[in-house]
């Protein structure tokens, strides 16, 4: 006899003390197996396919031990827009959307060029691109199989003016051809005790072994990649803003600004090349 629906909300809310969300996750899961909201909302004693146990074994198994949900589905919701996301890649933060709504209150010219550095999943350039699909973006991340989930996102939106480069930094770009470097690199310190609990996302894309410095890296080949009136666009870690204004100054970057993410907390530096 097949499990029923109910029994697995009961299993769910078994771990309630230890999941506090699992009963809302679980009905988020069911929605992406086609179940219709007023079955879940009723907590039905539907009989379920012996593939929709399956999945739903798996989805205990790796919620349990873990696995966070935008995982389990292989979809995040950034900017309006759902993006395929897996442990090859970080999960969108909603916070990293204050960077594109910075980007396209620069009103770039349609015949503009991006550079991002470390594209991930692709949501900043695409996000960017669906808005401007005029603008040319170069995407480069370091991480082969990071563009490879870019890759399956751009090809979802049917996207024809984004260009994804493996490369860590931006040297391949040539000079004064670029209006816009934007990125998010990693700058989290490997000492942090916030990472228990990014346990399950790319140490790649989330690790800075020399503090700052990769910020300088990025704007010291961004000065002479940038077009004169070009702009850079960071988003950087927390008590970073003053870091990386200082490295822009150094780097021959002027107007340098910063903004605050959703917390309040400096976030988001833009410089302006002169």
């Amino acid at each position: 006899m097949n499990q029923t629906l109910k029994s697995f909300f009961l299993i769910a809310k078994s771990n309630l003390n230890s999941h506090k969300h699992i009963v809302r996750d679980f009905g988020y899961f069911l929605k992406s197996l086609g179940i219709s909201d007023s079955i879940i909302a009723l907590e039905d004693d539907l009989n379920l396919t012996k593939e929709q146990i399956k999945k739903i074994d798996i989805f205990f198994s790796s919620y349990i031990n873990g696995l966070p949900l935008d995982y389990i589905l292989e979809e995040s919701v950034f900017y309006g827009n759902n993006f395929f996301v897996d442990p090859r890649v970080l999960i969108p933060r909603q916070e990293t959307e204050l960077i594109v709504d910075w980007a396209l209150e620069l009103e770039l010219m349609n015949n503009s060029v991006i550079s991002e550095v470390g594209t991930g999943s692709g949501c900043i350039a695409i996000s960017i691109a669906l808005q401007r699909p005029k603008i040319k973006i170069i995407a480069s991340d370091i991480s082969s199989p990071a563009l490879e989930v870019a890759s399956k996102n751009i090809e979802f939106y049917n996207l024809k003016n984004i260009s994804l480069i493996q490369s860590s930094l931006i040297s391949f770009v040539k000079d004064e051809s670029i209006d816009l470097v934007i990125s998010n690199p990693p700058y989290i310190n490997s000492n942090d005790p916030h990472l228990k609990d990014l346990m399950h996302e790319p140490k790649i894309a989330l690790i800075s072994n020399n503090g700052a410095k990769i910020f300088f890296e990025i704007a010291s080949q961004a000065i002479n990649v940038l077009k004169k009136g070009g702009k850079i666009i960071f988003e950087h870690g927390f008590k970073q803003a003053g870091d990386v204004s200082e490295i822009l100054k150094e780097c021959g970057f002027k107007n340098i600004l910063s903004k605050k993410d959703l917390q309040g907390i400096d976030r988001y530096t833009h410089a302006e090349k002169i």
